[in-house]
């Protein structure tokens, strides 16, 4: 598993950019880099790229993210776009994460198939 984070100066976001297979332990290091990037550069606006990356959860795992991610700070000034291959092998967690996101009420999460799409929506809103 590897993983790019950068800040996108003119869209004011930080994108994170991800590749082959996800465990907890990554997710969890993976996470820390991105939040860390957006306290530097004073932004509530995330891009995740995981396009290239293949989640290796349990459902579980999955069930309890949105918590753990509420847990770090994530509120409603937050925006994550959350982007995914349309054809993933792995699209039914992508979408079961998202969905626990909006049962949960936390709707500073979104999962997109289109990258303009997914970028256009992050770069927008609150900070």
């Amino acid at each position: 598993m590897s993983w790019n984070v950068e800040y996108l100066v003119e869209h004011r976001i930080v994108r994170v950019t991800s590749e082959g297979s996800l465990d907890r332990q990554s997710l969890r290091q993976l996470t820390r880099d991105a939040v860390s990037a957006g306290r530097i550069h004073a932004t509530p606006r995330f891009l995740v790229d995981h396009r290239r990356m293949l989640p290796n959860l349990g459902a579980a795992d999955i069930f309890d993210m949105p918590q753990r991610v509420q847990d770090l700070g994530f509120g409603a000034d937050f925006r994550i776009a959350m982007l995914a291959a349309p054809d993933s092998p792995k699209r039914d967690d992508f979408e079961f994460y998202a969905i626990q996101c909006g049962n949960l009420g936390l709707h500073f999460l979104r999962l997109f198939f289109d990258y303009d799409s997914a970028l256009e929506w992050a770069s927008r809103g609150p900070g």
